[in-house]
């Protein structure tokens, strides 16, 4: 194997392991705004009203620090949803 080929295996190494962890991490986002029900209070004027009282007890939750460790990991990735 020549040095050539080693360096080329190593940029294809990085390459793959970058594009991965950008996946992941492109998921984790994802999996964060549904958590956070981020595309509701992007439409909070237009729900049902019991919905948009769970949502503003949510946001209170939320700005508040009273939400679970999953959600408030959410908000410390992506920020509030509102």
């Amino acid at each position: 194997m020549s040095r050539q080929d080693g360096i080329g295996a190593a940029c294809a190494i990085v390459a793959i392991s970058l594009v991965a962890w950008l996946s992941h991490e492109s998921l984790q986002i994802a999996g964060c705004r549904d958590t956070l029900h981020a595309d509701e209070f992007g439409r909070l004027d237009t729900l049902e009203p019991n919905r948009a009282a769970e949502l503003a007890e949510f946001k209170r939750q939320l700005v508040d620090g009273g939400a679970n460790p999953q959600e408030q990991a959410c908000v410390a990735r992506i920020g509030l949803p509102f």
